[in-house]
C-alpha cells in the first residue's frame, strides 16, 4: 500500500495533534512509561513516529517493537489508566503488561470518567493511524530481514556440505576457503578462516565439531525467522483488531471531511485481510 507524501504529511500532522492533546493529560495525572522512563506514555509511542519520519534510525521500527506497540497501544485504549510496563523488563514480545498493585505507587490526582473516555477515545484514534501509517515499513523490515537469514542459512548448508565432503576427501580447501569468503557474515567468516588457518580440516574430530556447531547455528537462525514471523502475525492480527473496533470512529472522521484518512485506512484494511487470506 502506497500513499503520497502529502497524505502522508497529513497523517502525520493528525497523529502529532493526537499525541499532544494525550500527553497533556498524562502529563497532568503522571501516567507515565514506567520503569526509567518517566515521560508520559504516548511519548513513547511517539518515538516510532519520529523515526518514520526521520527515516534514520530503523532499530525503533522493527517488526517486533511495532507489533509489541501496537497491542500496547490497545491495551491502553481498554484499560487508559493502566502502566503497560511493569519489573524493568526488557520491551520484547514477550513482556507483560501489567496493572500496578495498588499501594506500590505515589496516589496522585485521579482521572475522572470523563477524561478516562476521553483518553481512550484518543488511544483509538492514535492506534488506528498508527496500525495503518507503519503497517509497510513493518512489512519490509519483516521481508528484508526473513529474506537475509533464509540466505544466509543457504550459505551456511553450502559450508556443511563442503566439511562433509572434505572429510571424504571429495574437494580441497582452497574450494572450501573460497566458498567462506563468500559469507556474509564477519564473525562466522573470521571463525571458519581461523579453522582453515590452523588446519583443523585435516582432523575428521575437528570437522564434525565444526558441522555441529554450523548446524545448530543454522538452528538459532530458523528461530530467528520464526520470531519475525510471528510478530509480523501479531501485527496484523492487532491492526485488523483495531480497524475492527474503530469503525464508528472512520464513520464519524469521514462525516467530519477528513476523507484522506478514511481511504488511507479503508486501503491498510483490505491489505490486512489479503495478508491474512495467505
Amino acid at each position: 500500500m502506497k500513499i503520497s507524501s502529502t497524505d502522508q504529511e497529513s497523517i502525520v500532522a493528525l497523529m502529532t495533534r493526537i499525541y499532544h492533546d494525550i500527553f497533556a493529560i498524562e502529563e497532568e495525572f503522571q501516567l507515565l512509561v514506567g520503569v526509567d522512563d518517566f515521560r508520559p506514555r504516548i511519548d513513547y509511542f511517539h518515538d516510532a513516529i519520529r523515526a518514520f519520519t526521520s527515516g534514520n534510525p530503523p532499530e525503533r521500527l522493527t517488526i517486533e517493537l511495532l507489533a509489541y506497540d501496537l497491542e500496547c497501544l490497545r491495551y491502553i485504549e481498554s484499560m487508559p489508566l493502566a502502566p503497560f510496563r511493569a519489573g524493568g523488563e526488557m520491551l520484547s514480545s514477550g513482556a507483560d503488561m501489567v496493572v500496578v498493585k495498588e499501594g506500590l505507587t505515589v496516589k496522585g490526582k485521579r482521572p475522572d470518567r470523563v477524561t478516562r473516555e476521553r483518553i481512550a477515545e484518543l488511544y483509538q484514534h492514535y492506534a488506528v493511524l498508527f496500525a495503518a501509517l507503519l503497517k509497510p515499513i513493518a512489512s519490509r523490515d519483516a521481508e528484508e530481514r526473513t529474506a537475509a537469514i533464509d540466505q544466509e542459512v543457504i550459505d551456511i548448508n553450502a559450508i556443511i556440505a563442503y566439511l562433509e565432503k572434505l572429510m571424504k576427501d571429495q574437494t580441497t580447501i582452497a574450494a572450501f576457503a573460497t566458498a567462506v569468503q563468500h559469507l556474509e557474515e564477519d564473525g562466522l567468516r573470521q571463525l571458519l578462516a581461523a579453522f582453515i588457518q590452523h588446519e583443523k580440516y585435516k582432523k575428521k574430530d575437528d570437522i564434525k565439531k565444526m558441522i555441529a556447531f554450523l548446524k545448530k547455528y543454522n538452528a538459532d537462525k530458523d528461530e530467528k525467522r520464526s520470531g519475525i514471523d510471528d510478530a509480523l502475525h501479531r501485527y496484523a492480527l492487532a491492526q485488523l483488531a483495531v480497524f475492527e473496533e474503530s469503525k464508528d470512529l472512520l464513520k464519524k472522521m469521514a462525516a467530519q471531511g477528513v476523507n484522506v484518512v478514511g481511504k488511507f485506512v479503508q486501503d491498510a484494511i483490505k491489505e490486512a485481510k489479503r495478508q491474512m487470506g495467505r
